[in-house]
């Protein structure tokens, strides 16, 4: 069985619709296990690849649409004097709740 027939019979036959091999069996009492561990090993195959081609790149500059040591001037900048750090949000932090 190769890795096409199997992702081509998960695709087209449903858990409780008779197995395409024509054995009288439910799919998913024969061949849907062994379909879906050969999707799962060809999805950890493919995602290795990516891995394998991704730590070819220098770290720290996959897919943010620049070359190594092409970063903007302000990357990495000091932050101005009299701003404040952390979260910029409209609602006051830490007020005290209202006397009821």
């Amino acid at each position: 069985m190769s890795v096409q027939e199997a992702l081509q019979r998960l695709r087209e036959a449903g858990r409780n619709d008779d197995c395409p091999c024509g054995s009288g069996k439910k799919y998913k009492k024969c061949h849907l296990r062994a379909d879906e561990e050969a999707s799962s090993k060809a999805l950890a195959e493919d995602n290795a690849q990516r891995a394998r081609e991704a730590e070819a790149e220098e770290p720290g500059h996959e897919g943010h649409g620049h070359g190594p040591g092409e970063h903007p001037q302000s990357y990495g900048a000091p932050v101005r004097p009299g701003v404040p750090k952390g979260p910029r949000s409209h609602k006051p932090m830490n007020t005290p709740r209202k006397a009821v």
